[in-house]
């Protein structure tokens, strides 16, 4: 340790000091853009200044090599215990559809391991899928627990991410789906959930994380649980995030019962507003979007997870109509820089232009661009009195040799394995590729033996194939 770090409260915070990259990749006021072989200074938790190499460097310093320095990334769909539980079980499978995955895989794996695990075991899952998280260069995730895994809130504070956490709210079987408010009584005791988690994680303002609501997806939720969500977003001005278009069942069973699609039915419920983040629309119509536009919606574009699928979900369908487009990696493998290729790759195949989404547009995504809708302007950005949310990703290796561009270097040759820093609130979470708080084979170990017995139920229930 450093004389200028200390640790408060068992956290591990640089006091003053330079962290020096051959790049990094800051903003100027107006733009993000390179600049060679600067220190980026830090206060506490925020960045002090910016330093060209000719001015007057700090007494302390950590020099990262050959290294882009750049913001932190902002994942804009994470599901943190269900990456690391569907890992290799799902993936070569043939399914009739998206839905199917959904109601036929997805949805009973998460019910076995809340039928087997306690809080403690949800914490040992969560905390290995955020640390997954934080070795590829994410240093904040927006992502949806079940409503019981409270664990993943006691793994959020143990890994150290900045984490918006929306937990699932959906109505029971049973509920009445009557378009009339109030016809669904069960609406305070599913919103009970998010106040439990509000006041058990939500750390204000001024904290890591914060907890907001979660409608699970349209075809969940009936019209008075929606309205009531709708309320008390406007009551705590809380965030809400939700998954919409995400299969052609959802929009069928909307339709039928009331003759609109998805998009539409949340727009005449009060859910459409800035701020609200949906993620994947892949079957939203071109109206729809248009309608998303409109109302200053975001989508949390997650192409990996469809890809698997053999569906093509394609970022410049987005652009096109008007819509921001943030990029996730919804639950499944969590380095956010395979999601921000294969979006990259998908928009120029739908476009049929090469330069569509280019490698600079995809990052501002995934920093300032998700910042932005969640209207946190000291996130996102390197420049002074921002957070020191920072991560630097090692361009020394043969497979990103020689950088003309480092930004488009690491979108096209790099992944997060090339992560080597990170930090959080200034504080360090991830020093030469190594977490820094605890053992990382003793998280690894604890989440994967908990996911085992998971898996020996959800094969003797043929939920999934038997090892070969």
């Amino acid at each position: 340790m450093l004389p200028d770090e200390v640790f408060e409260g068992g956290i591990l915070v640089i006091q003053v000091h330079g962290l020096r990259a051959k790049w990094v990749l800051a903003h100027d006021g107006r733009q993000p853009a390179i600049l060679d072989d600067a220190t980026v200074v830090i206060d506490g938790s925020t960045i002090a200044a910016i330093l060209s190499p000719d001015q007057p460097q700090p007494p302390l310093m950590r020099d990262l090599g050959e290294s882009l320095l750049m913001p932190g990334l902002i994942n804009a769909h994470s599901h943190c215990v269900s990456g690391p539980l569907f890992r290799g079980v799902m993936e070569d499978r043939q399914y009739e559809s998206q839905g199917q995955l959904i109601d036929r895989v997805m949805i009973p794996l998460g019910e076995i391991v809340t039928e087997l695990c306690d809080e403690d075991d949800i914490r040992k899952i969560a905390a290995l899928g955020q640390l997954e998280v934080l070795k590829s260069g994410t240093t904040m995730i927006i992502d949806m627990p079940r409503a019981g895994h409270d664990g993943f809130g006691l793994a959020v504070r143990e890994i150290g991410l900045r984490a918006y956490v929306h937990p699932f709210l959906a109505s029971p079987t049973g509920a009445s789906w009557a378009w009339n408010d109030g016809a669904d009584s069960g609406v305070e005791h599913v919103l009970a959930t998010f106040h439990r988690w509000h006041a058990r994680f939500d750390q204000g303002s001024s904290g890591r994380v914060r907890v907001g609501l979660g409608p699970l997806a349209p075809n969940h939720c009936t019209p008075s649980l929606l309205r009531g969500i709708a309320r008390t977003r406007d009551a705590m001005n809380a965030a809400v995030t939700v998954h919409l278009a995400q299969s052609p069942e959802e929009i069928a069973l909307i339709t039928d019962r009331f003759g609109m699609s998805s998009v539409v039915y949340l727009d005449r419920l009060g859910l459409l507003q800035p701020g609200l983040i949906a993620a994947h629309c892949v079957f939203a119509s071109p109206e729809d979007l248009r309608l998303m536009a409109a109302r200053g919606v975001a989508v949390a574009h997650c192409p990996l997870a469809y890809a698997r699928l053999g569906t093509l979900a394609a970022r410049s369908r987005f652009t096109a109509e008007g819509v921001t487009a943030l990029i996730g990696t919804d639950a499944h493998a969590h380095d956010l820089l395979a999601d921000v290729r294969l979006a990259s790759i998908n928009s120029k195949y739908d476009s049929k232009r090469q330069g569509a989404a280019n490698a600079w547009e995809l990052i501002t995504a995934v920093t300032e661009g998700a910042a932005e809708v969640i209207g946190r302007d000291d996130l996102g950005r390197i420049a002074p009195g921002a957070q020191a949310d920072l991560v630097a990703y090692r361009l020394d290796g043969a497979h990103v040799q020689p950088v003309h561009d480092p930004v488009t270097t690491l979108v096209w040759n790099g992944s997060g394995r090339d992560t080597g820093f990170v930090m959080v609130a200034g504080e360090v979470l991830v020093e030469d590729g190594r977490f820094t708080r605890f053992r990382e084979q003793d998280i690894i170990a604890a989440g994967s033996a908990t996911i085992g017995r998971a898996w020996a139920r959800a094969v003797e229930r043929n939920i999934i194939e038997r090892r070969r």
